[in-house]
């Protein structure tokens, strides 16, 4: 046996190592074979499995070669060969696999509780299929109605309630997954259900509309039955990467209060020479989870009490704002301050504006979709705010640039708002 051929024997374990780490890569990435699904079907897999069992065939066949000058067409057969193989045991596996797990769903005492949210036909027809096909993992424990009554069908999940009924529903149920049929739930509540839902723990699926479909929604749906539903990403919380972003926050906040503290010390002289003493101004502000904490600035006029204070909207062009008041909120360097209540954990450098209690309970009536705001940290600067929604702006324009920013967090959006938010300072008059 010649050296060649010893050291291509050798190898060949970890080229075949090789060949099977990176078809099971390849499985997860082309079609997302190792995700959880409430649909298990092996037609569905067919597609997906084509390119990893392409893949096993020609690393299989390039790494158990009998030697280097096999002829092409003996490597061409053997990587057909091994990727027909890969497809039936795979397939075989799976079959045996998606047995077991529909058998487990069916069977399990503890299945999750999952509330229908529609009124109309459609609804019904979902409900029933939940609850005739158990091997989708969910038990319906019953039905919210947009609007009016439903009649009680025979076999049908009971009514719980309205929408206004849905926190209550949830909590007292133990729901932990809502079912949203967008085409008989009132368009405008659709995005604050979905957001209650996802706030209050639940995993939120939804059955998209006619409109949703032609948009492309559907091409991320699965079908229960035929019936296309899409999974409505969790809040950023349940995000790895959540956990960096309050590491980040207290590491840049001291570096920043280390670096422009004797900025601070002149800003706080200049207040103390134009207005007198109380160079800080303490307001009661609205955080994450709706908890009210003291906000710190420094103080660009002096209220006439507190009233004024808590319910005057804005202050700009007022008459008894300084000079240096002026600049202080033109500059934004009124605002350095927070970078303490960053520190504190009462507010985060990126997120929704604190707002105060007054206009919270007002936007919140008013708008539907403010309140969800307080799903995450407020912060120093934001989505909404780099877009040039502050002071008298539209508060309906606010809540949805925070809401947009909040359902697709991330942490280099993070990053990418604070840039902006430097220019923007950087390039003020």
């Amino acid at each position: 046996m010649t050296l060649a051929a010893l050291s291509a024997g050798a190898a060949r374990p970890v080229a075949a190592f090789g060949a099977a780490a990176v078809t099971v890569a390849s499985c997860g990435l082309s079609g997302g074979l190792y995700q959880r699904r409430r649909v298990l079907s092996l037609v569905d897999d067919l597609r997906a499995m084509l390119i990893p069992a392409l893949v096993a065939g020609m690393l299989a066949a390039l790494a158990f070669l009998g030697s280097p000058w096999t002829p092409f067409p003996d490597t061409c057969a053997l990587g057909l060969w091994v990727a027909l193989l890969f497809c039936v045991t795979s397939l075989a596996g799976r079959s045996l696999c998606y047995a077991a797990v529909r058998a487990w769903r069916r069977r399990r005492i503890s299945a999750p509780s999952a509330l229908v949210i529609g009124s109309g036909p459609f609804t019904s027809h979902v409900l029933d299929v939940l609850q005739r096909h158990a091997e989708f993992g969910l038990k319906p424990v019953g039905q919210i109605v947009c609007y009016g009554s439903v009649p009680q069908a025979e076999g049908r999940a009971p009514v719980l309630g309205g929408l206004l009924d849905l926190r209550r529903v949830i909590g007292t149920h133990g729901v932990t997954t809502a079912v949203i049929v967008a085409e008989e739930v009132p368009r405008r509540h659709i995005e604050v259900v979905a957001r209650v839902c996802g706030a209050l723990g639940c995993e939120v699926l939804l059955v998209p509309s006619t409109v949703e479909l032609i948009s492309g929604v559907g091409t991320r749906a699965e079908h229960l039955r035929g019936i296309p539903c899409v999974a409505i990403p969790h809040r950023p919380h349940g995000l790895p990467s959540w956990s960096a972003k309050r590491a980040f926050d207290v590491l840049v906040a001291a570096l920043a209060l280390a670096a422009v503290w004797p900025l601070m010390v002149a800003c706080a002289i200049a207040v103390r020479i134009e207005g007198g003493p109380g160079v800080l101004f303490r307001q009661r502000r609205v955080g994450v989870g709706g908890r009210t904490f003291m906000v710190l600035k420094f103080r660009t006029l002096k209220p006439a009490d507190e009233k004024e204070s808590d319910t005057r909207w804005s202050v700009d062009g007022d008459d008894r704002m300084g000079p240096v008041g002026r600049f202080l909120r033109r500059s934004s360097l009124d605002e350095l301050p927070q970078l303490w209540n960053v520190l504190r954990g009462d507010m985060s450098l990126v997120g929704p504006r604190p707002e105060r209690p007054h206009f919270v309970q007002r936007f919140s009536d008013e708008y539907s979709g403010y309140a969800m705001r307080h799903r995450v940290p407020v912060g120093i600067t934001g989505w909404s705010q780099i877009h040039g929604l502050r002071g008298n702006t539209s508060i309906e324009l606010r809540a949805r640039y925070d809401n947009h920013y909040i359902d697709n967090w991330s942490f280099w959006g993070d990053l990418k708002i604070l840039l902006l938010t430097l220019q923007a300072v950087v390039k003020a008059p």
